[in-house]
């Protein structure tokens, strides 16, 4: 692809290669020259920033997704207008888009499906929770990195709760293949909307298409309105059978049948996967995002000072509440798929709660003369007369040999039990994500942390799973530890 900015300047940007088009604009390799890095500069086309409605939301969204702070949202460096031109300053990934990866390998494998829309319905929940629908969830802006890291890019045209749906001209906004239906009703965008089309991304994944198609907008619109979704198994084989009764819940047209979020949505899918009892998730009425922006709207009247990288406060978790609607913890059912609660659990029996009486009973007995036993007689084994002693027990576990692991190939060692896996990445950070993991809890298990670092002075987040028998922990700009 060509473009006539390449080679150009742009304010403090020096643009260097188109990497890639839309509707809304086009999307630049670029060399920030205040800061010294390469960045993913967006450009918007047109005259949005004469668009006093649309600039005006671009910059609020702007705002809230810099300080989403999740891991797999492309992080923002800055936002605004120059020369009468609305950009966005990105991180730069190495990677590609789902979108080139269909078209360069076909469907992906059901685990590596499964895996990256895990991903993204983090990224999702964490936008719902503060208020954004993104509206624009599919393979061209899902991008993923070589070592299976997901991002979620292009929040450019993401709607919150109080907007209508549709431009001005009455067009939807977004691809049609991915729209939710209630879309073409002009209904208020809502949370549900993301996880239908997060569900049409896994659908494309598995199969290789969408899961409606056609040859015009119309006869897409139809069939998303009218007929239901085909099976991913009946189009490719190779897909477990287990995903049908996923995919059919996520693509339902009835918002209120679908998953209540990203997150459940994506622990279904796995659930399927592993061949575990999944559970039965109630079906909420379709929330709505309300944006509340801290501190009022901040106006641009030119261009804009340049106030450094964004620090990220950790990422957000939508698993709790939408709006008022909170969701019900419930048991696991094990029954026929369907929508709605999984039947009341049976009261157990009376005789089962009189046997665990006694048993209770006989316990407490036992420690009762224990007690007596060593807190009352001495070595002798007579009474002792000189009043109550407390006894201290303590017995010594000797702890059992255990191989350690080693670090994967193409990580640098730092020391005892830490690496780095990227050539961004100090020891002397490696060291305190270390510390900070080791300190959050048990190790082995998942879970994203803070960690300062002594090069730059900056608390980063960092998302640590565990990969091939090590932690490896991923986040910050572009670092990554690897705990073993």
């Amino acid at each position: 692809m060509s473009d006539d900015r390449v080679g150009t300047e742009f304010g403090p940007y020096r643009i260097q290669a188109l990497i890639g088009r839309g509707g809304m604009g086009a999307v630049y390799r670029a060399y920030d020259t205040v800061r010294d890095r390469e960045v993913a500069l967006k450009l918007l086309g047109g005259s949005t920033a004469d668009d006093g409605t649309f600039a005006e939301r671009f910059r609020r969204e702007c705002q809230l997704v810099a300080r989403l702070g999740e891991p797999h949202i492309i992080p923002i460096h800055d936002f605004g207008e120059i020369d009468g031109t609305l950009y966005l300053d990105m991180r730069l990934v190495d990677g590609e888009n789902l979108r080139q990866r269909l078209r360069s390998s076909g469907p992906l494998p059901a685990e590596d499906a499964v895996a990256v829309v895990g991903q993204i319905g983090d990224a999702l929940d964490a936008a719902h929770a503060a208020g954004l629908v993104h509206r624009d969830v599919k393979p061209e802006n899902i991008l993923v990195t070589p070592t299976g890291f997901a991002y979620l890019v292009d929040f450019g045209i993401a709607h919150d709760g109080a907007d209508s749906g549709l431009t001005k001209a009455g067009t939807a906004i977004g691809s049609t293949a991915y729209l939710a239906p209630e879309h073409f009703d002009n209904a208020p965008v809502a949370p549900s909307s993301d996880v239908y089309a997060l569900s049409a991304v896994l659908f494309e994944l598995l199969t290789g298409r969408p899961p409606f198609g056609g040859d015009t907008v119309s006869s897409i619109i139809k069939a998303a309105v009218l007929q239901p979704a085909p099976a991913p198994s009946s189009i490719n084989p190779a897909v477990p059978t287990a995903l049908d009764a996923v995919l059919e819940r996520g693509l339902a047209k009835d918002p209120v049948q679908r998953y209540a979020s990203a997150g459940e949505f994506a622990a279904a899918a796995r659930g399927a996967l592993t061949g575990e009892a999944a559970t039965s998730f109630i079906a909420h009425p379709a929330p709505t995002a309300h944006v509340t922006p801290g501190g009022g709207t901040k106006h641009y009247s030119g261009p804009q000072q340049y106030s450094g990288p964004q620090q990220y406060s950790g990422p957000q978790y939508a698993g709790a509440q939408y709006a008022g609607t909170q969701q019900a913890q419930i048991p696991p059912y094990s029954g026929p798929a369907g929508y709605g609660a999984p039947p009341p659990p049976q009261r157990g029996n009376g005789a089962q709660y009189a046997l665990g009486g006694v048993i209770v009973v006989l316990i407490a007995a036992l420690i009762g003369l224990g007690v007596y036993y060593f807190g009352f007689r001495d070595s002798g084994g007579e009474t002792s007369a000189a009043g109550p002693s407390t006894t201290t027990l303590t017995s010594t576990i000797q702890p059992s040999p255990s191989t350690p692991a080693t670090p994967p190939p193409g990580s640098s060692p730092c020391g005892a039990g830490v690496g780095v896996g990227s050539g961004v990445t100090s020891c002397a950070f490696a060291e305190s994500v270390r510390a900070a993991y080791l300190a959050a809890g048990p190790a082995g298990q998942a879970r994203t942390i803070s960690a300062h670092s002594p090069v730059t002075g900056v608390t980063y987040t960092m998302s640590c799973t565990p990969e091939a028998g090590i932690i490896i922990c991923r986040g910050g700009n572009n670092a990554v530890v690897h705990i073993y």
